[in-house]
């Protein structure tokens, strides 16, 4: 990768120099100075001291989460997405800006098991976990951990699901594994983003190596996008990209999209909207609204559990899981008497009871 494509992807002309295509990068996305300095190192530019420090933390969180891969993959059933598939297709020597990693396990008691292999030598600032899905319910555990730098590199962030792309819990449904050929799988995932921001120059970027992959069939790629509800946001990615840089082997596959674009189009206009989420937790929990945790206690003694259970009192629910104690909300902020509330009852003298999930990402 040459420095005329960082220049092109940022849309920066390349007489502005290093020092505008970095400023650039930093208004594009946090993780993209590490590509431009990994970059220029590679090409032989003069970096300041500053400059190798932060290149050289941003290099050891990507071997971290090397690692942290190895270790959970030889361990749990698991499958990573973005991140780590899309860097494999990055020049040896140019580092692919990562912020987290993203990973999949075939069901809940693998979930479990990869949290605690996350968790068994180092404790996580944050532990999050979210549940959704109807009739079948999937679990996502987002877990936070201090960086090397914690005033200057954002935090370590590993996210494990039980589903690969959870949509919105509308129009766009929950969709539990990727496709097995890697390249639907890539264009798929970062597709996928658009439905929670723009897309920018990594995505670019991302797309522009893809493209040095032959396509063993672009109806295969089409077929893919149609099933995972994705092809407008497809089509829009490769247009944007297209802007800037040569698209390869993947020059064809917008117009080919096209049927599926208006057929998805229709689709979506056809979609009645679900009423707005029920304040009841039960009827909540059997719509498949998102339902997220508000952190209450670790949990102490559940090296058995594989499963989270969920506890209701009166018109509320806790979440209690092998790493934590919940209460199930619909918003993030919550009134002081209902989080009081919920800690009385985890303290409450009576039995906590939750039956386990029956299979794989189900909750009771």
């Amino acid at each position: 990768m040459d420095l005329s494509t960082l220049y092109d992807a940022l849309d920066v002309p390349e007489e502005h120099g290093p020092g505008r295509l970095l400023f650039s990068a930093r208004k594009a996305h946090y993780t993209l100075p590490y590509l431009v300095l990994s970059a220029l190192e590679y090409h032989g530019h003069p970096m300041s001291e500053a400059a190798r420090g932060e290149l050289g933390r941003a290099r050891r969180r990507a071997r971290h989460y090397e690692e942290v891969l190895a270790h959970i993959a030889d361990r749990a059933r698991v499958q990573v997405v973005k991140g780590p598939m899309l860097a494999r297709h990055y020049p040896d020597g140019i580092l692919r800006p990562q912020g987290d990693l993203d990973l999949v396990t075939d069901g809940e008691a693998d979930l479990w098991r990869a949290v605690r292999l996350l968790t068994a030598d180092s404790t996580p600032l944050y532990i999050g976990v979210s549940i959704l899905g109807a009739p079948i319910r999937h679990t996502v555990v987002a877990l936070h951990w201090p960086a090397e730098d914690p005033l200057l590199d954002p935090e370590i962030r590993v996210d494990v699901a039980t589903a690969a792309l959870v949509g919105d819990c509308g129009v766009f449904p929950v969709r539990p594994r990727m496709p097995e050929d890697p390249l639907a799988a890539n264009l798929l995932a970062l597709a996928e983003e658009r439905l929670q921001r723009p897309f920018h120059a990594r995505d670019i970027i991302d797309v522009h190596l893809l493209g040095a992959t032959p396509i063993a069939s672009t109806e295969a790629l089409v077929s893919a996008a149609a099933e995972y509800h994705l092809a407008p946001e497809l089509r829009e990615l490769l247009d944007h990209a297209a802007t800037r840089l040569p698209l390869g082997h993947l020059s064809g596959l917008s117009a080919a999209l096209e049927t599926e674009v208006d057929r998805e189009r229709a689709r979506r206009a056809a979609y009645s909207a679900p009423p707005a989420p029920p304040k009841d937790i039960d009827a909540a929990l059997a719509a498949g609204t998102a339902l997220y945790g508000m952190p209450l206690r670790p949990a102490e003694g559940r090296t058995d559990w594989d499963r989270a259970r969920v506890h209701r009192y009166g018109d509320e629910a806790l979440l209690l899981t092998p790493v934590g104690d919940y209460l199930l909300v619909t918003h993030e902020i919550v009134a002081q008497e209902r989080y009081e509330a919920a800690l009385r009852e985890l303290d409450a003298p009576t039995e906590l009871r939750g039956e386990p999930g029956r299979g794989a990402g189900q909750l009771s």
